[in-house]
């Protein structure tokens, strides 16, 4: 997960990256899931995503 959020900070956001990633993680209030589990029960960013994996990343901010 480490390294996605590398190449997300590096290649995906247009504007305002801050928004989503702080340090080397995922602003506060932004929840991600791994094949729909809550990626704190996966080991965050120790895990290593496999082929297949369905990675998605919700805003629980006011306009999410």
């Amino acid at each position: 997960m480490k390294q996605l959020l590398v190449w997300i900070r590096g290649n995906m956001p247009k504007e305002r990256p801050k928004l989503f990633v702080q340090g080397d993680t995922v602003r506060p209030g932004i929840l991600v899931l791994i094949n729909d589990a809550d990626w704190e029960l996966m080991g965050e960013l120790e895990y290593e995503l496999e082929d297949q994996d369905k990675v998605v990343f919700i805003s629980t901010l006011h306009g999410g």
